[in-house]
């Protein structure tokens, strides 16, 4: 059983190998116009069709006459008191960089004034997303109005929550140490 099956490969194999090799030497034929050893009306039949006449005029003259160069980029002049940018040196020393700034301790303080800006943030917000609700009733635009409403409810929950956030924040900041 396993020798058929090799069988059946090796001949699958020879019969791929003498395709490609019938190929390559009809492809080399036609490019030396050599004789490939075919019957004459196989050879006929590979020979490319020349056309009776051009397919396309040649054209004698440009579409459209060359533009002039441009240059590269804009030059403009300088104004009074421009001061030109120094040349690059090179291997110019590293220039120093400015010092980082501590991070400020996350304390309860800190966290109120966070919580206290992201929550007239988000007041403002609301007040907006009303008007806006109100001119989408005016127009009679029943689907912004919805959309409209879908927004307010989440950041009056949102606003809900900074308020409990900010009002836990507060007792917690008046049991803190006063920052030194």
């Amino acid at each position: 059983m396993m020798r058929r099956r090799e069988r059946v490969m090796l001949v699958g194999g020879a019969g791929l190998l003498g395709a490609v090799v019938i190929a390559i030497a009809l492809l080399t034929s036609r490019e030396t116009n050599a004789p490939s050893g075919l019957p004459p009306e196989f050879q006929r039949a590979l020979k490319p069709v020349e056309a009776e006449a051009p397919v396309a005029p040649k054209r004698t003259a440009p579409v459209r006459a060359a533009a002039p160069e441009q240059p590269a980029a804009t030059v403009v002049p300088p104004s009074p008191g421009d001061v030109p940018p120094e040349p690059e040196v090179a291997n110019a020393p590293a220039q120093p960089n400015d010092p980082i700034a501590e991070e400020l301790p996350q304390t309860a303080r800190w966290k109120l004034e966070k919580t206290e800006h992201i929550s007239s943030l988000l007041g403002r917000d609301v007040t907006r997303l009303e008007g806006e609700r109100q001119e989408a009733r005016a127009r009679g635009d029943t689907v912004r109005v919805e959309q409209v409403e879908a927004l307010l409810q989440r950041h009056r929950v949102r606003l809900d929550e900074l308020r409990e956030e900010a009002r836990l924040l507060t007792e917690a900041a008046r049991n803190e140490p006063p920052e030194p």
